[in-house]
């Protein structure tokens, strides 16, 4: 089996590959002079421009969305990339490129292998708990199937017939794009782009650590190395320092209590500390705070949802790169750098809708430090050269997002006020919603410590002026990080007192926290990556050695609680690593519910367009399976997701009981009517319809249609 698994790993890699290659030479050209070139980010490049090609052709109906249409799209961004070397060079230059080849060769070589390993690495990890079941996975593989169904663009929503998806869905096809052009089932290439995210988390926040270090001009490739390999680490398997509760009694379900009430004595600790590590339950570092998600992305690649969060990670870094390197050279005012910045803005937007305005909020404030503050006596005179930057990136990110936004209706009904004055209560002031003053909630501080303190600690040596030499204290690296450790605190502090709007009651704040703090998490790993190299590496005057020792002192137990994350969750989730099951994610539908795997086997090899009817289930359940995981739209689905993306259960509970009316009613002529209403070909009867519709009438359908398919218990009707 894992030799089978190496060969589609192979090829998933060498597709990546081709799309990072392809991407390379613009990529160059966006950092010239990083170690690199830039190469560790020239596949998140490469999804972001040839995605975004290929939805506009689908989109304005130019091109279908086929895997001979991404290689043309993959042949016109490489030519564009090249272009200028041959218009714009000497024979002498392209004569001295070609003597640098070899040379670059060998660095892509060296990095290449680096990346596969990790490929190699999450996906062996990943084929020891390969299910797509739980969680977020059957909206996830369903968004991705139903695209790979359409030719042209907006995709159609598999739970909502006749109707799109209305969700921020581009790195869903990002997925769809890859496993379009690699010719791999999505059943794979599900938990490969799961793999791909964490090889390239890992590998662009290393290029991010090396980069940060090389600034320093005394820094040795050593030194860079040890920074890119720790801040690796930290972004994409750390954690927080909630795993102290392994070190107690800890609790149970989301009965918190402080950790100092569950401590054991000496010789409790000596002697029961392993019962309590085997009793620690990981996903409650995401959820320690009541009522609140503050996940991170070591608990993302866990728990395996392809998700709009955890496909953002290139975009993210990407952002952060380009951040970093505007600020700290010459190009911060390249109109070139902002188009693209701007440009990745829009995809951060349509790929996990929050993003956008926090790394447009990042390059404002960046904006502000390095070009306003120090111009100030301009200010009053030369006001627009300042500013117009900030809405020409806005501008550009908007046109971009466009055509996905004109499709797209936000589910967000404005800014609440968390704790709202009595005399608000129940009203509405412009987009701030002031709802019961019940809806209180607040993070008790010594919560938020243990979710944030290391970073916290590591983020507050940037200020410290001992800690650095003159020239390092505000170098522009130095005003870089601490503007991200500023921001990161601002998103931290936001869900405290406003929230976005949505759906949910107890957990108002929960969404809004969650995307928040993800992006602070991230922020802050990078800066902690830096802080502890300096300490380790730059801290060499005689002056400093007490206080270096004291800061080692205090780093080492934080990073010891943060570090020791992936030990319980990957343990807990892959079942220790003991059984390798293969990347292929379906097995468990063919073991549980086989007549189920059939039917959506036949319905595969099927119309594209045909629309199905299967009983309605409740969320993160495994109803509505089928439209899952063929892509063909049912007249319903997961009930509390389509009443977020529909705005109102009052527009979702009306199917709900027409597809009730289609298994339930004796009236053929008013089922018939409901069918025709949604353009109904295939009626499902399985496992599931049976148990949620206790007088299922199922002799009608012979009066409607034929029996298309059969196996076991599971009946597919082909209306008439």
């Amino acid at each position: 089996m894992w030799f089978d698994d190496l060969f589609i790993v192979l090829q998933w890699w060498s597709i990546l590959f081709l799309v990072g290659a392809c991407a390379f030479p613009l990529t160059k050209r966006l950092f010239p002079t990083w170690f690199d070139r830039g190469y560790f980010f020239a596949k998140a490049v490469g999804f972001a421009v040839v995605s975004y090609i290929i939805y506009i052709l689908g989109t304005l109906h130019i091109a279908p969305f086929t895997q001979q249409t991404v290689f043309f799209v993959m042949g016109i961004v490489f030519f564009v990339g090249i272009a200028p070397v041959f218009f714009h060079s000497s024979k002498q230059a392209i004569i001295q490129n070609k003597k640098r080849l070899l040379y670059w060769a060998n660095v892509i070589g060296m990095e290449e292998l680096c990346f596969f390993f990790l490929l190699l690495l999450w996906s062996w990890v990943k084929a020891h708990e390969p299910s797509i079941r739980g969680l977020e996975k059957f909206m996830d593989y369903g968004f991705m199937q139903s695209i790979l169904n359409t030719q042209y663009f907006p995709a159609m929503d598999m739970w909502w017939a006749g109707g799109y998806i209305n969700y921020y869905y581009f790195g869903h096809l990002v997925t769809a794009v890859l496993t379009k052009v690699s010719g791999i089932s999505l059943a794979y290439t599900f938990n490969l782009m799961l793999a791909t995210l964490f090889a390239l988390t890992a590998t662009m926040s290393f290029s991010i650590g090396v980069q940060i270090i090389r600034l320093k001009k005394v820094a040795s490739w050593f030194i860079a190395i040890v920074s890119g390999v720790l801040t690796s680490f930290l972004v994409t398997l750390a954690g927080n320092m909630q795993t102290l509760y392994a070190f107690t009694k800890g609790y149970t379900g989301e009965d918190v209590k402080p950790f100092w009430t569950l401590l054991w004595s000496f010789s409790e600790f000596l002697s029961r500390v392993g019962e309590g590590m085997q009793m620690y339950w990981y996903a409650n570092a995401t959820r320690f705070i009541p009522f609140t998600i503050h996940e991170f992305p070591s608990y993302s690649f866990v728990v395996s949802d392809v998700h709009g969060h955890v496909l953002s990670l290139p975009f993210v870094l990407l952002a952060i790169a380009l951040l970093l390197y505007m600020f700290t050279s010459e190009v911060i005012k390249r109109i070139s750098h902002m188009v693209f910045y701007g440009f990745l803005l829009g995809v951060l937007l349509m790929t996990n809708a929050l993003d956008g305005p926090i790394y447009g909020l990042l390059f404002a404030v960046g904006w502000f430090v390095f070009m306003i503050l120090p111009n100030r006596k301009k200010w009053k005179t030369q006001w627009w050269n300042f500013i117009y930057p900030i809405g020409y990136v806005a501008l550009v990110a908007l046109a971009t997002a466009l055509p996905f936004l004109f499709y797209f209706n936000s589910f967000a009904t404005g800014i609440g006020v968390n704790c709202p004055p009595a005399f608000l209560a129940d009203s509405k002031i412009g987009p701030f919603i002031f709802e019961e003053v019940e809806k209180c909630q607040r993070s008790p501080l010594w919560m938020m410590w243990l979710l944030w303190g290391f970073f916290w600690f590591s983020g507050a040596w940037l200020f410290v002026k001992k800690l650095w030499k003159k020239d390092d204290q505000n170098s522009p690296i130095q005003r870089t990080l601490k503007v991200f450790y500023i921001v990161g605190i601002a998103l931290i502090i936001f869900p405290e007192f406003l929230y976005v709007k949505d759906i949910y009651p107890a957990h108002f704040r929960s969404n809004t926290m969650f995307k928040l703090g993800y992006q602070a998490f991230i922020w802050w790993s990078v800066i902690s990556g830096f802080v502890i190299t300096h300490v380790v590496f730059f801290m060499k005057d005689k002056s400093q050695r007490i206080l270096r020792a004291v800061i080692i002192f205090l780093f080492v137990p934080q990073v010891f609680l943060v570090s020791i994350f992936p030990i319980f969750s990957i343990r807990s989730y892959f079942g220790e690593l003991k059984k390798y099951e293969g990347i292929y994610g379906l097995g468990w539908l063919e073991k549980e519910l086989p007549d189920s795997s059939a039917a959506i086997e036949w319905l595969n090899s099927q119309s594209k367009d045909a629309v199905i009817v299967e009983a309605a289930g409740d969320s993160y359940t495994d109803y509505n399976h089928i439209s899952s995981f063929t892509g063909l739209p049912t007249i319903t689905g997961w009930a509390v997701h389509q009443w977020l993306w529909r705005g109102s259960y009052d527009i979702v509970s009306p199917r709900q009981e027409d597809v009730r009316m289609i298994y339930e009613s004796t009236d053929v002529q008013d089922v018939r009517l409901i069918l025709e209403k949604y353009h109904v070909r295939y009626i499902i009867v399985g496992k599931q319809e049976r148990e949620k519709y206790a007088n299922l009438q199922e002799e009608k359908f012979l009066q409607l249609g034929r029996v298309a398919f059969q196996s076991g218990t599971t009946t597919v009707y082909e209306v008439k």
